[in-house]
């Protein structure tokens, strides 16, 4: 029990380091959104940047406890993902069209 609050910490610092790019992401989903190449990449740079000066500090702070804390992190932040890669693929389906039912693009531009 004295590690929940470990991973409840690590699970923070892993979702609030996909806050930067998840903003962008959303902005990104949106129909005729148009997103900025320089501000993804600056946002995949700061979130690099936040996890590893979280880990750099539970390294220094608390070394006992950086395989927990690490572990937590990385898989909150995966889940995150995870779930944000369906909604995109969900909502790339959908702007194929709603006969499309989830086909590749290329399947209904051959010819027989």
């Amino acid at each position: 029990m004295d590690q929940l609050p470990t991973i409840a910490a690590g699970a923070f610092v892993g979702l609030t380091g996909c806050a930067f790019p998840a903003f962008l992401f959303e902005r990104a989903l949106k129909e005729g959104a148009r997103v900025n190449m320089a501000a993804g990449l600056a946002s995949i740079f700061s979130s690099f940047l936040l996890l590893s000066l979280a880990l750099l500090a539970v390294f220094v702070a608390a070394s006992q406890k950086l395989l927990v804390f690490g572990c937590a992190m990385v898989a909150a932040f995966l889940l995150f993902w995870a779930v944000e890669a369906i909604r995109a693929w969900k909502a790339a389906c959908a702007a194929q069209g709603p006969d499309s039912k989830g086909r590749d693009v290329s399947e209904s531009t051959r010819q027989p």
